[in-house]
Order: C-alpha cells, then structure tokens, then sequence
C-alpha cells in the first residue's frame, strides 16, 4: 500500500513539472500533498477493514470444506465395509445355491434310475366268489394302476423287482350270512396277516388291514381265500381291492 502512494506521489509531482508554463508554485504544491497524504489515510484504514473481515471468512469456508471431506472419508469407509459383507454373504449365498443345485440334480438322477413300482387292482367280481373247500389265490383282476407290472392280474402274485420297502394294503367285504368274509396275505410262504369278518343277516361287513415289508428282489406277495370263506364285490362299486407300491429301495 505505501509504494502505491509512493508512486502516486512520483506520478502527480512528474507531471507537475512537465506542465513547462503552468508549473505550480511551490507554496501550491505542499497543500496539493497534504490533499493526497489526507485521502490515501482515509482510503487505507477502509481496504484493511476489507482484507480484515474477507479473511475469516475465507479460514471458514475451508474448515467447513475440510469437515465435508472428513465425512465423506468415513462414509466412504463405511460403504466400503459394507460392499466387502455383501460380497462375502453374497459368496456364501451362492455356495449354498450351487450346493442346493447339485443335490437337487442328484436327486432327480437318483430318481430317475430308480425303479417305478405302484400297482392298484379291483377283484372284477360282480356276485359272490366262495365259499371253497379248498384255499384257493384271490386273484384281482381290474386293473387301476401298474407301474413297473410288478403284479400280475393273471397269477394273482406281485413279484420284487429290487430290493427295497413296500407298503401294501387288502380290503374284502362279505355278506352272506352262511360263511364268514376274509383272506390271507403272504410274503412266499409266510403268512404276514389274516383278515376275518362274519356278515350277520347278510349285512355287508368289511375286513381291512395293511402292512409294510422289507423284500428282496424276487420275493412274492399274494392273497388267498381260506377254505370255507367267500367275498363279494360289484364291479361298479369296487369293494374288494389289493394295493401296493415301493417306499424306498434298500
């Protein structure tokens, strides 16, 4: 500030003294410097006031825009953190699926090689079959279902093909009033259950049971008619059936 007055004292006092004819006397001068001198004082205390209120304000704005970055940092931080949680649950996530796939995929395969076994029959009988003198093989007939023909509706005999649990169920029903309603379920020469019943006054009377077997490939199943016992179905109504199907192979 003071080489400006400086040089703008140098300037005017130059130019003084080129004016040639209308040069000042020097009793004019002094007061002219005094003009200046007076005015550059009240100019000064002004700009420094200026300088002295700009500069806070200046320091403040750069403490807020450090602050600003400071917390831009630590949320950065923060969101950075939390990508590397999502990327390990994402991780984790997808060893999961993947190991979710490969047992659904094994399972299907398991699925598919496994054998299909599920038979449903109706005796076909529409009257009274029996009594006998003799115990003779109930065969059914009419066919509902027979996946994998383990059953056969001429023999009467359901025939293993694999290794495995078997769920099967036999229901008869009887009504004359002259010999008792059952049959008897064997496992090749073993007899697993006995159904019995005696229709009183010829009302129709039931016999039902069921049974799970362990059975080797080969094994047979089947159901005769006691001597001296009879069934009777219609083949609308379906009354005596014979049913079986594979739990799980073993």
């Amino acid at each position: 500030m003071r080489v400006s007055v400086v040089l703008l004292l140098f300037s005017i006092s130059c130019a003084e003294l080129q004016r040639g004819d209308d040069q000042p006397a020097p009793e004019d001068v002094q007061p002219r410097l005094n003009r200046i001198q007076n005015q550059s004082h009240v100019e000064r205390p002004e700009l420094l006031t200026d300088q002295t209120t700009s500069q806070p304000d200046v320091w403040t704005e750069l403490r807020e825009l450090r602050d600003m970055v400071v917390e831009q940092r630590v949320k950065l931080q923060y969101s950075e953190r939390q990508i590397e949680e999502l990327k390990k649950e994402n991780a984790e996530l997808t060893g999961r699926v993947t190991s979710t796939e490969l047992g659904v995929d094994a399972l299907r395969e398991e699925n598919k090689n496994t054998p299909k076994v599920a038979f449903s029959f109706g005796s076909g009988l529409s009257n009274t079959h029996g009594p006998f003198n003799v115990d003779t093989m109930l065969v059914f007939r009419k066919e509902f279902i027979n996946i994998g023909n383990a059953y056969s509706p001429n023999t009467g005999v359901f025939t293993a093909p694999l290794r495995g649990v078997y769920f099967f169920r036999l229901n008869v029903l009887g009504s004359s009033s002259t010999s008792w309603t059952g049959g008897v379920f064997f496992k090749n020469q073993e007899q697993i259950f006995y159904l019995s019943e005696y229709p009183i006054d010829g009302i129709n009377e039931y016999a039902s049971n069921a049974v799970s077997l362990l059975l080797e490939k080969g094994d047979l199943v089947y159901v005769k008619l006691l001597a001296g016992r009879h069934i009777r179905d219609n083949i609308l109504d379906n009354y005596c059936t014979f049913n079986g199907f594979l739990l799980f192979p073993m």
